[in-house]
């Protein structure tokens, strides 16, 4: 009789959260399919932010640690030299493995904000932080010119490239590379070597001031995760947009993310899924296009 395989046995050992987690990202999809209804009601939307961005930092972050990093793309980059994909070694981290299926099926559908803006620990711990740094310093906050924004934002891509490139040429300096994602040192609760801890401190305190800007311009993660949406029919499902935002700069000038162009165009790579602009899309007291409808009817 075989032996059963070391991946099943670890497994068996942690079904139950294994479970949980699984019921967590099936909860986040079916945010993502209701976003609409759930965006008309403000006080609903809020709540689901929060509650879903609390799971995904303490339980799926600190106490699960499945915070995917780039180093799990470079492993099977690494093996394409050995023309090998090491799916046994994914096999062996049950939540990281179901956090990239989870991500393989939401960029097609969505675009990389479902991970980044719904599920990634990091990502979700600093968006925490900036809504209870905008109660406390509302004013000490700043944000990149348009023009500078939409040249840094290919720093994350050109870092990525880095990594995956010198993977080819060795896996162990690809790795010393990854430290520019604070997540180790994050799901390790700062318990590292002190420069590690002072990044991470300086990263995050830096995101807080000026919107995500690790998430925005330095993740060589999110970077990847965006590269399938420069393919022109990806996302499947995209955000709804009117013709007169083109026009109107109402939901451009609330995006944090600064994901919408001046002529009201969603890069879909940049965003968030933070629903701020389908919030406004579907309100009657906010859209002009609602606005301008209601009045019609009314005077109907």
């Amino acid at each position: 009789m075989l032996d059963t395989p070391l991946w099943i046995q670890v497994w068996e050992q942690k079904i139950a959260h294994i479970v949980i987690f699984a019921i967590f990202l099936l909860s986040i999809v079916v945010v993502m399919a209701l976003k609409d209804s759930i965006a008309k009601k403000k006080a609903l939307m809020n709540a689901t932010t929060y509650v879903i961005l609390s799971i995904s930092f303490i339980y799926v972050g600190l106490v699960l640690k499945a915070q995917p990093t780039t180093t799990n793309l470079v492993i099977p980059l690494s093996a394409l030299k050995e023309r090998q994909f090491p799916i046994g070694l994914f096999l062996l981290e049950p939540y990281i493995f179901l956090s990239f299926v989870f991500i393989a099926i939401t960029v097609l559908l969505w675009g990389r904000g479902v991970f980044c803006g719904w599920l990634c620990p990091y990502g979700a711990m600093t968006e925490l932080l900036i809504r209870l740094y905008k109660r406390i310093l509302p004013r000490l906050r700043f944000s990149i010119p348009e023009k500078i924004h939409w040249k840094l934002v290919y720093l994350k891509y050109i870092i990525f490239v880095v990594i995956a490139g010198v993977s080819f040429y060795s896996f162990i300096l690809s790795e010393y590379l990854t430290e520019i994602e604070p997540f180790r040192t994050f799901v390790l609760k700062l318990n590292r070597e002190w420069y590690f801890v002072l990044y991470f401190i300086l990263v995050t305190l830096g995101s807080m001031i000026v919107y995500r800007a690790f998430c925005r311009y330095l993740c060589p993660l999110g970077a990847a995760l965006a590269i399938p949406s420069f393919l022109k029919i990806l996302p499947f499902i995209r955000l709804k947009r009117y013709d007169f935002c083109s026009s109107c700069k109402i939901c451009g000038r609330s995006c944090n993310p600064q994901a919408i162009t001046a002529n009201g165009l969603i890069i879909n790579r940049e965003c968030f899924n933070c629903m701020d602009c389908q919030v406004n899309f579907l309100d009657e007291d906010i859209c002009p296009v609602l606005i301008k409808r209601k009045r019609e009817e009314r005077n109907a």
